[in-house]
């Protein structure tokens, strides 16, 4: 998508949520504008549902209702607050294992000591009584090393436990991070560090790597007549056709808005553009309808920008290609598939 069209995009939202905040008496913060923003915008389902459901059930949107938005949906200081929380769990749950292992040891030592005593009181005039109370000692030492040793084992099989639901959160956390909400596809920040790595691979072994860009055509028009949930069950929907179009080796993402983007491993760049023209005519034969009313939502048709990775390009420049191709293709007429021109060099 070119500057333009982001800036008159951004413009519009600003338009729709200034209004909206002086509606409500919010303070023009930017926490509260970047609430107001994103809310207009559409782009965070969670957000959307919970400001409609205060709406419809006619309770007054105060500040505080605004920041409390905020600090639940974009402060990450719970993020780093959950990370904390793990790492404090693993911290004392290595600590209860260090101390385990030192008291056994100890007991291990101690009982060691015992058993050298009870062997240095053999001689060869013990009586039948003395030999009783040794064997006695003998076991009652083994008991007790047996048992300190059978607790120690229970305890590291318990840890053994910790760790790894310590680990699932841990995995958990990681998987959201790199999650879009709304339609569980890879976000932007996954889909960054994906690209950074296969053209870093690209420029060292000379992997084919291909990227398409891909925007869904007058979306504003969908969220405009028909509301921001009805538009987000579109691009769920777009993003299930996506997903099920592409090689488990490759990457869908959700880039932003109602732009998606599929990262392609060693695929030419006519596959790529077979590819986004199937997804093309797979998405243009799509006939929606509202949940609530089963009332039809038009055609639904996207735009393709499709790019081959040059060895030693750069990320920046594979990027701007494929989103030149894609502004080309809403030039054009919507509903088309442009090849990126090769990068100037």
């Amino acid at each position: 998508m070119e500057y333009s069209e982001y800036h008159d995009q951004a413009a519009e939202y600003m338009r729709l949520a200034i209004p909206l905040m002086k509606k409500h008496g919010i303070a023009m913060t930017p926490a509260n504008y970047a609430v107001w923003y994103e809310y207009v915008a559409g782009k965070n389902a969670a957000l959307t549902d919970a400001v409609e459901e205060s709406i419809e059930d006619n309770q007054p949107l105060t500040d505080k209702d605004s920041r409390q938005l905020y600090e639940r949906f974009f402060d990450r200081e719970k993020d780093q607050a959950a990370l904390l929380e793990m790492r404090q769990d693993i911290r004392r749950i290595l600590t209860e294992v260090l101390t385990f292992l030192a008291n056994g040891a100890e007991a291990s030592e101690k009982n060691g000591n015992n058993l050298k005593d009870i062997i240095g009181r053999f001689h060869p005039d013990m009586s039948q009584d003395e030999m009783h109370s040794i064997i006695d000692d003998v076991l009652s030492e083994t008991r007790l090393l047996t048992s300190s040793t059978d607790l120690l084992a229970e305890r590291l099989n318990t840890v053994v436990a910790e760790m790894r639901d310590v680990k699932k959160d841990l995995d958990e956390a990681k998987r959201e991070a790199k999650t879009d909400t709304l339609t569980k596809l890879a976000n932007r920040k996954a889909f960054d560090d994906v690209l950074a790595k296969v053209t870093v691979d690209s420029d060292r072994n000379g992997n084919e790597v291909c990227l398409i860009f891909c925007d869904l055509d007058k979306f504003k028009l969908v969220n405009d007549t028909h509301g921001h949930l009805v538009g987000d069950q579109v691009l769920r929907v777009v993003a299930n056709t996506l997903k099920n179009a592409v090689k488990g080796r490759d990457l869908v993402c959700r880039y932003g808005g109602e732009e998606f983007s599929i990262v392609l491993l060693n695929t030419s760049l006519q596959n790529a553009k077979k590819l986004a023209e199937t997804i093309r005519i797979d998405v243009a034969s799509m006939r929606v309808q509202r949940k609530d009313t089963q009332q039809s939502l038009g055609k639904i048709t996207m735009s393709f920008g499709v790019a081959h990775y040059f060895p030693s390009e750069g990320t920046e420049s594979f990027l701007q290609r494929a989103d030149r191709a894609l502004y080309m293709s809403k030039r054009k007429g919507r509903n088309a598939v442009t090849e990126a021109q090769p990068p100037v060099i």
